[in-house]
């Protein structure tokens, strides 16, 4: 079972999630049983992974035939691109809550602060259009508030922001964002967003927490290709000798002793496991300093797609 963090509007959030952005469509509900079966109780998705669908029938299953209540597990879903005006978020947020089965979803969260022109219906696997829309983040924030007062989600955050646009939202807001969901790992920890985001009380979430060394990813997401592979580094390697456990263990250790929520994406069933069993050891601050010594900075997921966008979040330090 995972810890839980406190999030800034008093829920708790276990600390290691499920990520289902990449597991095969055939897979997705044998993977969730699988998970919950296992002790995890965070489950992140988004309309944007096509998977919602299935998501909400093996939950419903899973909660018919054991004793697992809707308030044992955490469900985090996303606000896609085209629906980021005011008048369109209540809607999006409502297609997820019925394919999801649920009156209410843990978190929702702003997937990415770019807003895209809508030539689509309310399909579940979106397609990105190519035509930039202007919406005042603060539009969107303001109906993302309305979420919460309506009950349909208990709290909201966002994610791949910089530093500037959660100051922006953050100025006007009655609801803060509980959590940033960004790209971190031991080559991309960052550590300066992190303090930012700390000094607001927002919580910082890490998809791609090992690296995604094989991932290359659909054209909007354009992931910049790598030959390292964290979980084959020597330091990484060496560390996870001396405490027995894997690699990935190792990195997945370094974030959540971080304060970091952790989003690891994985179909194999030991490895599923592994990925919760990282909270009965603990690094030193020595090894702690050797993994701050693998940063490199440099991101691996681009987004190049939005690059013209006036939201595009990346010509920003951090």
């Amino acid at each position: 079972m995972a810890y839980r963090l406190t999030l800034n509007s008093g829920h708790l959030i276990p600390q290691v999630a499920l990520g289902t952005s990449r597991i095969s469509k055939d897979n997705v509900e044998v993977c969730i049983n699988r998970a919950l079966e296992m002790g995890y109780r965070h489950i992140d998705t988004a309309a944007y992974y096509g998977n919602e669908i299935a998501i909400g029938k093996a939950l419903q299953e899973h909660m018919e035939s054991t004793d697992l209540g809707r308030e044992d597990v955490f469900i985090a879903t996303k606000l896609f691109q085209t629906f980021m005006t005011g008048h369109a978020v209540e809607p999006a947020l409502d297609e997820s809550l019925r394919r999801l089965r649920l009156d209410y979803v843990d978190m929702f969260l702003v997937h990415f602060p770019c807003s895209m022109k809508n030539d689509d219906a309310y399909c579940e696997k979106q397609t990105i259009p190519r035509e930039n829309l202007s919406v005042d983040l603060r539009e969107t924030w303001k109906a993302m508030e309305e979420m919460v007062y309506k009950g349909k989600t208990r709290s909201i955050g966002v994610c791949n922001f910089n530093s500037k646009q959660l100051d922006y939202i953050c100025e006007g807001a009655r609801i803060l964002p509980v959590v940033n969901q960004v790209e971190v790992h031991a080559r991309f920890p960052q550590k300066k967003l992190h303090e930012f985001c700390k000094s607001r009380n927002i919580l910082l979430e890490a998809f791609s927490p090992l690296g995604s060394p094989h991932f290359k990813g659909p054209a909007e997401i354009n992931v910049v290709q790598s030959s390292d592979n964290l979980v084959e580094n020597p330091i990484i390697v060496d560390i996870a000798e001396k405490y027995k456990r894997t690699p990935g263990q190792i990195l997945l250790r370094n974030l959540v002793q971080r304060g970091i929520v952790v989003i690891p994406k994985s179909e194999n069933p030991k490895r599923m496991k592994d990925n919760l069993q990282i909270f009965s050891f603990s690094l030193s601050n020595e090894e702690m300093e050797k993994i701050d010594k693998l940063d490199n900075g440099k991101r691996r997921f681009i987004f190049s797609w939005f690059s013209t966008h006036p939201e595009y979040p990346f010509n920003e330090e951090f």
